[in-house]
């Protein structure tokens, strides 16, 4: 039977995880689970892998190598189950996962979210002023010129400014058209899409916002990985993978793996990566010593989260008024520069 190799939707894979581990906690086989679930789904996308998955399972194939051979899974997820499934803790670690990806995308969600007000503000703000340098003040320079009055200096200025800029229009207008089709072509293209992502997480994925919330993934990781008995070495190697990409992210869990090949403790590894500040280096010291280094490691990475959150709900504060402010004054400016030499013009009658 063919599958689709296209992965999992993202919003369903809480879900399927919850979902496991309700049959796992049940005692149910995964081939009989699989075949109830299968039963009651009615999206042919999710049939289409679904029922790879039930054919595998039913010929003894194990869970994780059943997800893996699929191809619509996530690489961390199947690394993640197969272990669970070596230890005896798959119940423990489907639940992980299925926190695990809901925290993915809440945190997607809460980004778009918090990108999409301002983003749109500083469009409305430059078609505003698009629109009165470049069609309202040329208006009133024909009709002060006839009147044999001038326009203040500031207002003449942008109008000028407005007419290279109407001169100029068709080449920026191509040029938007271009960028907005090759964003397009990006984003249709799953290969380019791919390279785009891969060259942008690279160079800006391990700084700022970006830089914090691959830190709480790579401490969910390695709560996760370090709670299913996985050695310590292996675990940053997992945990690597998922929160890896950016230059800086990929030096300081090299220099983790390098502390702990070096016969460093786990937390002193941790700490001396310079991926967590000293208090919570301090956490993970005492968490070692008294054996709750993977609850305190997902403690961190919720924190994480969380100030990543206020960081961009701080930013978008901040941004949102400095727009509104910006074209107020704008406005404010041209509309003083046209009404003063028609108050003086009215004044002189």
């Amino acid at each position: 039977m063919s599958t689709k190799k296209a992965h999992i939707p993202e919003l369903y894979l809480p879900v399927f995880c919850r979902e496991l581990h309700q049959l796992v906690r049940s005692g149910i086989p995964a081939a009989e689970g699989l075949s109830l679930l299968r039963e009651d789904e009615t999206d042919p996308e999710v049939l289409s892998w679904l029922e790879k998955l039930c054919e595998l399972t039913d010929e003894g194939m194990p869970l994780a190598e059943a997800l893996s051979e699929t191809q619509a899974f996530p690489t961390y997820m199947t690394d993640m189950v197969s272990l669970a499934e070596q230890t005896g803790r798959l119940e423990d670690t489907l639940l992980s996962l299925q926190h695990h990806y809901e925290r993915q995308i809440r945190m997607k969600a809460e980004i778009r979210g918090a990108v999409t007000v301002p983003v749109t503000l500083l469009i409305v703000m430059i078609a505003v002023v698009l629109l009165l340098i470049t069609q309202v003040l040329p208006v009133f320079d024909r009709t002060f010129a006839q009147l044999g009055v001038s326009m203040g200096g500031v207002a003449a200025g942008m109008m000028r400014a407005g007419n290279v800029l109407a001169k100029a229009g068709t080449g920026i207008a191509a040029v938007l058209a271009v960028i907005a089709a090759a964003g397009l072509v990006i984003g249709v293209v799953p290969s380019l899409r791919g390279r785009f992502t891969g060259w942008f997480n690279r160079n800006f994925g391990g700084r700022g916002v970006l830089g914090q919330m691959a830190v709480s993934r790579f401490a969910s990781a390695m709560a996760m990985s370090t709670a299913s008995g996985l050695a310590m070495d292996e675990s940053v190697d997992l945990a690597a993978k998922l929160c890896g990409g950016a230059k800086e992210i990929d030096e300081k869990t090299a220099k983790c793996r390098a502390a702990i090949d070096e016969g460093a403790s786990p937390a002193d590894a941790l700490a001396d990566c310079d991926m967590f500040t000293g208090r919570d280096c301090r956490l993970l010291k005492l968490a070692e010593r008294t054996g709750n280094l993977p609850e305190t490691l997902e403690d961190l990475a919720a924190r994480q989260e969380e100030e990543s959150m206020r960081r961009i709900d701080r930013t978008v504060s901040a941004i949102e008024p400095a727009i509104v402010v910006i074209t107020s004054v704008l406005a404010g400016v041209i509309l003083l520069s046209v009404m003063l030499p028609l108050m003086g013009l009215l004044s002189g009658m």
